[in-house]
């Protein structure tokens, strides 16, 4: 950088809601950080900072609500918008969704690039691009294992993606290959493949970092009294730690149970088997380890693609009632040879310097390489 210019600003834009969205950002941005420090990289909320809090709370609790009590009212929704974004009328009016401000804010700040992890912001910058309102490159992170509608626009310049079948799904709907790179989900540090996997480690449980996993208190009893040892991860739901603290207790020891932990990793690196919900991000922590994954709770739209991406590749299974996903833990937990064969598969497919991969791309857009 020349002496007494300006730092390059990279602006990474994401969602309040949908913690995987958020989480993505944070660890690009950190390794955009890490590897030019003395740039300026700002992490923006696209719903709260360019188009009103209250609306961003409206979709957060709808979201929320949605995956506790009626996930097919998510899948409905998920393939309504695919819907939309095949019909450029309808897109077009999508597109134009808080892009004044966001069109101030890009003239004003002046970005090198902006980074998008959810598909909102992604279309109003193509939107505007089009328009000829800005310039600005354009880089969206696939934030699942499956394409849709809503991420891909004519304006952007790069997309990064967690593995090659969604770059085959971005090629088949028209995206040119040249601008797709395979980084791999963008996860957080610390998690990195073992040494050896772990046949006698507990059994981990995430509901999620908002607590979103149906009947959890039922499914966390049942395996964490069948299972040699259980770790449950509660996220915020500070409800279900309350109702499974005298669980923990009577059990001495086979039952550990946490609320939100920054450091979930080493429990990664521990347990011998994951069961939870399947976001982009977890499936992609669990394979960077080399954990098996054992998916229940998955809603309808891209967790249901997250869960056919592990399940078709060996790394996990699927079960769709607490009961079922008790059998299925109990028969794991008996076949190790079984468990190791998957976790060997998931650290096969693991990409733990997916970040670090994206940051390298983003850069490498600006600086014109």
């Amino acid at each position: 950088m020349t002496p007494g210019a300006s730092p390059p600003v990279v602006t990474v834009l994401t969602s309040s809601f949908g913690g995987g969205h958020r989480m993505i950002a944070k660890s690009v941005a950190g390794a955009v950080r890490e590897l030019r420090p003395d740039w300026d990289v700002e992490l923006l909320d696209f719903f709260e900072q360019f188009v009103g809090s209250r609306f961003s709370r409206g979709v957060a609790w709808s979201y929320g609500f949605s995956a506790r009590n009626a996930p097919y009212l998510y899948g409905a929704f998920y393939r309504v918008a695919y819907w939309v974004g095949l019909h450029p009328r309808l897109q077009g009016w999508l597109n134009r969704v808080g892009s004044r401000r966001l069109r101030d804010h890009v003239l004003q700040r002046r970005p090198r690039v902006v980074v998008h992890t959810y598909p909102t912001p992604s279309a109003v910058v193509a939107g505007l691009k089009r328009r000829g309102e800005i310039s600005v490159p354009s880089v969206t992170v696939l934030t699942d294992f499956e394409s849709h509608s809503q991420w891909t626009h004519a304006g952007v310049d790069a997309y990064l993606v967690g593995h090659e079948c969604v770059r085959d799904e971005l090629i088949g709907s028209g995206v040119p290959a040249e601008i797709i790179q395979v980084t791999g989900v963008p996860i957080r540090p610390g998690f990195v493949p073992r040494d050896e996997y772990p046949a006698d480690g507990p059994v981990l449980i995430t509901v999620g970092a908002e607590g979103m996993l149906r009947h959890a208190e039922k499914l966390c009893r049942l395996i964490a009294q069948q299972a040699p040892r259980t770790i449950v991860v509660c996220g915020r739901d500070q409800r279900l730690q309350r109702q499974l603290a005298p669980l923990a207790e009577s059990l001495g020891g086979r039952l550990e149970v946490y609320g939100f932990v920054e450091d979930i990793h080493r429990h990664y690196a521990r347990a011998s088997l994951l069961i939870g919900k399947v976001g982009g991000v977890t499936v992609s922590e669990a394979m960077a380890v080399g954990l098996p994954i054992l998916v229940y709770g998955a809603i309808p739209g891209q967790e249901h693609a997250n869960e056919r991406f592990v399940v078709e590749s060996g790394a996990g299974l699927a079960a769709r009632t607490v009961e079922e996903t008790c059998r299925l833990a109990s028969d794991l937990l008996s076949h190790p040879d079984r468990l190791l064969a998957m976790a060997q598969r998931a650290q096969a497919l693991g990409r733990p310097t997916a970040a670090r991969d994206a940051a390298q791309a983003i850069i490498g857009l600006c600086e014109g390489r």
